[in-house]
């Protein structure tokens, strides 16, 4: 009996050595510090949504789709970004198509529709969806406040962590578009995360090179003297960055300087 338990305590301590040893290799500061050195890169987005609004009156509903791609590159230092941005939405039976540059100069967003510039205000959706760089802002803020268990992998390192939409709208500085959009609201709105995470892969010193993002989310639209009104809606994204700290040129683009506004592309 003794030596099963000293071989079973033997074993535990190769066990834990083991899996200290994978926490070890790379620690949460080490990627603060890569991230915070992480000046220049390009990135591949993919991202998608899924929509589906049900009406309490007559229980029918509608489906809303929404796929999409952006591919560019960043000076975080400088605080520029441009690259090209392709769009697909569907519904009720019709698909429409976009495929946009932009351009991101500090905190201001341009759209080249159509050959002429548009600046679009920090309340569109599109404000967000072309600051590719904010997703690394977005990890570091993550990493903050939430604790981690960092993975060894065949090719660098990875975590994964459960967030909350509103954990992932405070880390993405979406607090000041949801807010605005809330007040505009004739009614109370309330969001409930279903299932939501971020997972993030690492180089071996600590650089993300991939991030994914889930969110799956129920908002319930409550007017006071009719039903409240419920929406289902899953998002997945994806970022892939590559040519970090390498050096990339962006150029402002002609015409900007008198860019329109954003409303006009739709009137």
């Amino acid at each position: 009996m003794r030596r099963l338990i000293a071989l079973f305590l033997i074993g535990f301590v190769v066990l834990a050595s083991g899996c200290i040893g994978e926490q070890t290799g790379l620690t949460k500061e080490k990627i603060l510090t890569a991230i915070e050195n992480l000046e220049t890169a390009s990135y591949d987005q993919n991202f998608s949504m899924a929509m589906q609004i049900t009406n309490p009156l007559t229980n029918k509903t509608i489906n809303i789709t929404m796929s999409g791609r952006a591919i560019g590159s960043f000076n975080r230092t400088a605080g520029l970004e441009s690259g090209e941005m392709n769009i697909t939405t569907h519904t009720m039976g019709m698909d429409v198509n976009v495929n946009w540059p932009y351009f991101v100069n500090g905190t201001e967003v341009y759209f080249n529709v159509d050959g002429r510039w548009y600046s679009v205000p920090s309340t569109d959706g599109l404000y967000e969806q072309a600051r590719g760089s904010l997703n690394v802002n977005y990890i570091e803020k993550l990493l903050q406040k939430k604790n981690v268990t960092i993975k060894r992998l065949a090719n660098g390192y990875a975590f994964r962590v459960n967030v909350t939409y509103w954990e992932f709208v405070n880390a993405t500085n979406r607090t000041g578009y949801l807010n605005e959009f809330i007040d505009s609201f004739p009614g109370n709105l309330t969001v409930d995360t279903n299932a939501g995470w971020v997972e993030v892969h690492l180089a071996d010193d600590g650089t993300p090179t991939f991030i994914e993002t889930h969110m799956d989310i129920t908002m319930t639209f409550d007017f006071s003297q009719e039903k409240p009104v419920t929406s289902h809606v899953v998002v997945h994204e994806t970022l892939s960055l590559s040519d970090v700290n390498e050096p990339v040129k962006i150029e402002v683009p002609e015409g900007i300087e008198n860019a329109g506004d954003f409303d006009e592309v739709f009137w």
